[in-house]
């Protein structure tokens, strides 16, 4: 389900800034705008993540998210005036931001949920490594109207295989006297210490995908197509890793390696600051980030189950998931801001502060959550 989900977001999502760019709308202007879709899918996401703390209605969810998303998609492959493709990508914000919680939340509690989401993060990279490498090709030669054509069949194709998700029995884990008493218990404030470190993590993942292709693509010359490309390339370099590490998560503390992530994505920062306008070093430094991602990915999400009890799984990773769209509520403004004041190279090392001073910080208070080795769904 998340390669076709994933495949769409490999789509639309790096080829909106491109898109911008190619009818002069300016960097702040794009900042702001995207800033602006981002506050819809932070709201929804987690009003959504509420709704699927109930197991009965998350199959409903499901479809509506889906059909309507495509829906939405194939009024955006239309040709509309600037005001209307905004207003109808704020819309399909709002539905579709409900599809992952739903998703994270029943898969929480199904047994190996460490290797479900293993699976689900492989997935993911797998979708986006595809559609990225042509999507700067689809969009130079056909314009965003086919991106979306395609973005519509691929929900509708999420759809057809993850309408049945929620009512699939076979997976799920028997509820013990534990899980009853935590259905009660408030999100912890460690859990809200993780969504902040959350947000400033995901700062680089929206640079990478907003802002350094458009790095690549002008500043050191190499074009739509190949700078979308380092994309795909690194996507499909995830895969492997985030294998790796969901073996490492049975035996090693998640808290431990969702910090190392938060370093790592300091040090992508200053590996892209300083590479000369070489292609294949630009394909190399883009590489680095599948290791970001991929201890990001598997530590994350299962640290999201580890720190909220089974009756606020819906709402936990309703917050979770909301900490993407928020960091693309502040991360262009924040981003933009230091790129555009700066220059991306001196912005660049600029942003790299935040997540290393972040993960540094938070290395040594994984005993905060206890011993936290996740061997189990539950």
């Amino acid at each position: 389900m998340n390669v076709l989900f994933s495949a769409a977001g490999g789509l639309y999502y790096p080829a909106i800034p491109l898109f911008l760019r190619s009818i002069n709308i300016s960097i702040d202007e794009t900042s702001l705008l995207l800033s602006g879709l981002s506050l819809s899918s932070f709201i929804s996401t987690i009003i959504w993540g509420r709704v699927a703390d109930s197991p009965q209605r998350r199959g409903r969810i499901i479809t509506v998210t889906t059909l309507s998303g495509a829906a939405l998609y194939m009024a955006l492959a239309l040709p509309l005036p600037l005001v209307a493709f905004v207003v109808i990508l704020l819309v399909s914000n709002l539905v579709l931001s409900g599809l992952m919680p739903t998703v994270m939340a029943e898969a929480s509690g199904w047994v190996n949920a460490i290797d479900e989401f293993g699976y689900f993060w492989i997935g993911g990279s797998l979708g986006y490594a595809i559609t990225t490498a042509f999507t700067g090709y689809v969009l130079g030669r056909f314009g965003i109207r086919l991106i979306f054509l395609l973005s519509s069949l691929l929900i509708l194709g999420v759809y057809a295989l993850a309408r049945g998700l929620a009512t699939n029995d076979s997976h799920v884990v028997t509820v013990n006297v534990g899980d009853v008493v935590q259905n009660h218990v408030r999100i912890s404030g460690v859990f809200w210490l993780f969504t902040v470190a959350v947000v400033i993590f995901l700062f680089t993942d929206v640079a990478k995908n907003l802002y350094i292709p458009v790095f690549y693509a002008f500043d050191l010359g190499m074009g739509y197509a190949l700078a979308t490309l380092t994309l795909s390339i690194e996507a499909f370099l995830e895969i492997p890793v985030i294998y790796a590490f969901t073996r490492v998560l049975k035996s090693t503390n998640a808290w431990v390696i969702f910090n190392l992530s938060l370093v790592l994505a300091g040090l992508y920062f200053i590996i892209n600051a300083l590479i000369p306008p070489n292609p294949l070093l630009a394909f190399t430094a883009m590489a680095t980030y599948s290791l970001v991602w991929g201890t990001y990915s598997v530590s994350s999400s299962a640290l999201v189950s580890r720190l909220t009890g089974l009756g606020r799984r819906g709402t936990a990773y309703g917050v979770y998931n909301a900490a993407f769209p928020i960091a693309n509520v502040i991360g262009p403004l924040y981003i933009g801001y230091a790129i555009s004041s700066s220059g991306y190279r001196h912005g660049l090392m600029y942003l790299s502060a935040s997540p290393l001073i972040m993960g540094l910080a938070l290395l040594g208070a994984f005993k905060f959550t206890g011993n936290e080795s996740v061997k189990t769904g539950t």
